[in-house]
């Protein structure tokens, strides 16, 4: 387990939360460690829609429950640590290219709250 992530135990309690709490955990934890992480492996990272076919990136506060929601999908994928400097400088403006919009820590396919990257921005501030 890396120094800033979490126990399983820890994880699970976090995965029954509802999605204000979960919300609420992700930037807690974004603050606190000054990272996110995303699922993927060394050539691409995992985008998912929703019904109205938006591009969205989902982002866990934690590698365990980024793991316990995605592990076994597909072989060679695993939770990677993005720093929030790196994400804000390199990663934005990358999603804005995309139009894509973040997925707070997405439990069984339902997202805390999905974000537009200036939301997102306005929220890290």
């Amino acid at each position: 387990m890396a120094s800033d992530d979490i126990s399983r135990r820890d994880a699970e309690r976090l995965l029954g939360l509802d999605a204000t709490a979960r919300m609420a955990a992700t930037f807690e934890a974004i603050a606190d460690r000054g990272a996110l992480w995303v699922w993927g492996d060394e050539g691409d990272i995992l985008f998912t829609e929703d019904g109205r076919r938006r591009n969205l990136l989902p982002i866990w506060p934690y590698a365990t429950v980024a793991r316990l929601e995605n592990e076994g999908d597909v072989d060679g994928e695993h939770a990677i640590r993005i720093p929030v400097k790196v994400f804000l400088k390199e990663w934005l403006p990358q999603l804005e290219e995309d139009d894509a919009d973040i997925a707070i820590f997405p439990v069984e396919e339902r997202n805390a709250a999905v974000l537009t990257l200036a939301e997102f921005r306005s929220r890290l501030s």
